[in-house]
């Protein structure tokens, strides 16, 4: 079974890793330019992978290096974004990802929709867009929410692309994305090199690359592969949510009313995507798709 208590064993993780990991990443940018931070990054997370996954042949096809590349655009715009925007505005921005990802799921796997399912991500985005109300006196730049929603596309991309290559071994994908992106990197580096390796800096990196980068990246590969890209995507509002409370837990400052309005908004709508579905399809599945989500 891929659904119900099986999938939050990952989500659970993933969600606490990804709700702190854009405050790491805007501090690690003090440090250093975001193509030499994201390559060394992207070069250790993929060491590691390989030594996980005890194989270290890369994975190399037509759909793994649109995945590498995917993810590198991905990570650039993310970056790029961070240098202009806070981090909470970041990962409000970001989690515009799931409208992205539904259409592309639909084009790209021919996976169909739930109605439920797409109220729940419209219903999860409403409560992105409240939130980021309360982030308006804040400032940003319009690029850096360019980036930032430009970042949310390319993540939707490679989100699917999981999906996709769900039959290749998940450790080996994951270490060729980062290999593949790594490389992607390295003509950029002469232009724009800046690096700064103070203590802090290497806090900022190891947390990034071992628990943003390469836990992370396993913990949503293996989502992806386990559930539809909506209901995956939609449950994945939990992030910004959750880094509204860390936020308030580690400075002491209470949530706005309109702050607290959009975390319950964003809830709602992973409620209606996961737990409603879940009770109202009831129509027996069809035999070759039951017999394809056995194997």
């Amino acid at each position: 079974m891929s659904t119900g208590r099986g999938i939050f064993t990952y989500a659970l993780p993933y969600v606490l890793i990804a709700s702190l990991q854009y405050q790491f990443v805007k501090n690690g940018l003090q440090y250093a330019d975001p193509f030499v931070f994201m390559a060394v990054r992207y070069f250790i997370a993929s060491a590691l992978c390989f030594a996980v996954a005890r194989d270290f042949r890369p994975i190399f096809n037509r759909h793994m290096l649109l995945l590498g590349l995917f993810t590198f655009l991905s990570t650039v715009f993310w970056a790029l974004g961070l240098e202009s925007v806070s981090a909470g505005q970041s990962a409000v921005l970001s989690y515009t990802m799931p409208l992205f990802a539904i259409p592309l799921a639909a084009v790209i796997l021919k996976e169909g929709a739930t109605r439920i399912g797409i109220v729940g991500a419209l219903i999860g985005f409403a409560g992105v867009a409240v939130y980021s109300l309360a982030l308006t006196n804040l400032g940003g730049s319009t690029v850096g929410v360019i980036f930032s929603v430009t970042n949310a596309f390319f993540w939707a991309l490679y989100t699917v692309y999981y999906r996709k290559l769900k039959e290749q071994d998940p450790t080996r994908t994951v270490a060729s994305q980062f290999l593949i992106g790594g490389v992607l990197f390295l003509p950029f580096l002469p232009f724009t090199f800046h690096l700064d390796p103070t203590p802090l800096f290497f806090v900022d990196l190891g947390y990034v690359t071992v628990l943003g980068g390469t836990v992370s990246l396993l913990l949503w590969n293996a989502m992806a592969r386990m559930e539809s890209i909506g209901r995956i995507t939609t449950m994945a509002f939990a992030v910004p949510a959750c880094a509204v409370a860390i936020q308030a837990v580690l400075t002491g400052e209470v949530p706005t009313a309109v702050e607290i309005i959009g975390v319950a908004v964003m809830f709602a709508g992973i409620y209606i995507s996961r737990i409603l579905p879940g009770r109202t399809e009831t129509a027996p599945k069809d035999p070759g798709q039951a017999a394809a989500e056995a194997a």
